[in-house]
């Protein structure tokens, strides 16, 4: 007797999120189209350099797609649990890595190969949410005291955080990585957690507020005090820029005041797709941290920017909708921590091009061209949807209401 062998497909689970699946993938379109825009310009105006930005922007879409379904197909707290150490250690073991290569931008936070560069903190932030997830989402840790509960995850997390922040001077990845676990450990029932929630909630408001005040006078007179490292001066060096590009149009400051002008330039309705002036040589990395700036200016607030807002609007109101219907708080976590995902991503991008806070070199998601978000968010999405879907599968609904599911 032969046994049945699985075939393969490439049919998303049954119970997925058809509205999030939607708005992700024309999310995906739409960037594409702009990344395409924003590389058509003096130094690829040829056909075969657009085809080439083509070939591999399409590349990372299938190969994320592909890594997307699987997760969401094939993911499970058991095998993620046996898996864990390999994870979690190959993850460190590809921080350290970036430290052989030169740094780019003042930055040492990638690993150069033959097809392109790899951000290991990209999936960091992903990663982030599993270790917390597995660690304090279990019931039967209801009994353990709160420094043994807690231990392991935010030692681990904390030293991952601090490593791209000190030896990898990447302040933005860092926010990131801090805000998400912030988040995440919010979201759990623990009773033991619930010493500690009040206080990682008062932090992360205390971490938005300050947002608001790193572009102030007193706060930038108290930066240019200090004598700071020279590991420090390049982060440092972004928050005095964006309390004034002006002073700096040509150089430090470019980059924030060409994309104000392209704000100014597309107003409501833009100039036209791949019209853009500003984008041949004015705004640096304009396929990428900056393509916000290009698109506002072809396409206008309105064609642009809002079809942004509202598709991931859609993605987090869904999230948002299940995080209060799951009942596993490993799920629960993995939702929470998706939507922190989405949010400060959005924040940190949008703010920063607009110089409302300091250029952190943050992607917009599912927008900008880059292998390793656009990989890290369709795995964070794969999460998702996986647990959406058992939510939503009857015969495994009733596993998980009964607890028997890990």
């Amino acid at each position: 007797m032969y046994m049945k062998q699985k075939k393969l497909t490439l049919k998303m689970p049954k119970g997925y999120s058809k509205s999030i699946h939607a708005s992700v993938l024309l999310l995906t379109i739409f960037g594409l189209a702009m990344i395409i825009s924003a590389k058509s310009n003096i130094h690829s105006l040829e056909a075969i350099g657009i085809i080439k930005v083509i070939i591999k922007e399409v590349g990372f879409i299938v190969a994320s797609y592909l890594l997307m379904l699987f997760v969401a197909r094939n993911f499970s707290w058991e095998k993620f649990r046996k898996l864990y150490v390999p994870i979690v250690y190959g993850t460190i073991g590809l921080l350290f890595l970036t430290m052989i290569f030169p740094a780019i931008g003042g930055a040492r936070a990638w690993i150069r190969t033959p097809i392109g560069t790899i951000q290991p903190s990209e999936f960091v932030k992903v990663i982030s949410i599993l270790i917390l997830a597995q660690s304090l989402g279990d019931r039967g840790n209801e009994r353990t005291d709160l420094i043994s509960l807690i231990k392991h995850p935010v030692l681990l997390v904390s030293f991952m955080g601090m490593f791209v922040l000190l030896a990898q001077s990447d302040l933005g990845s860092a926010v990131i990585i801090f805000v998400i676990s912030l988040i995440t450990v919010l979201s759990f029932s623990n009773p033991q957690l619930r010493k500690i929630q009040k206080w990682f909630l008062i932090l992360f408001a205390s971490g938005i507020l300050l947002l608001f005040f790193v572009n102030s006078g007193p706060f930038i007179n108290f930066l240019n005090s200090v004598d700071w490292p020279d590991s420090m001066k390049y982060m440092i060096n972004r928050f005095t820029v964006s309390a004034n590009p002006f002073l700096d149009r040509h150089d430090s400051g470019a980059q924030i005041f060409n994309g104000l002008a392209a704000f100014v330039s597309g107003g409501l309705t833009g100039v036209g797709y791949g019209k853009g002036f500003l984008k041949f040589s004015f705004i640096f990395a304009a396929e990428s941290d900056s393509i916000l700036a290009i698109i506002v200016e072809e396409l206008g607030v309105i064609f642009g920017f809002l079809p942004i807002v509202l598709l991931y609007g859609v993605i987090i109101y869904q999230l948002m909708k299940y995080t209060f219907k799951v009942k596993l708080d490993k799920d629960k976590a993995v939702l929470v921590g998706t939507i922190a995902y989405f949010f400060i991503h959005f924040l940190l991008n949008v703010g920063g091009v607009t110089a409302l806070i300091p250029l952190t070199g943050i992607p917009l998601l599912f927008i900008s061209a880059g292998g390793s978000s656009r990989l890290a968010v369709m795995v964070a999405i794969g999460l998702c949807q996986n647990v959406i879907a058992r939510y939503n599968t009857p015969t495994r609904n009733q596993k998980q209401n009964s607890g028997d599911m890990t």
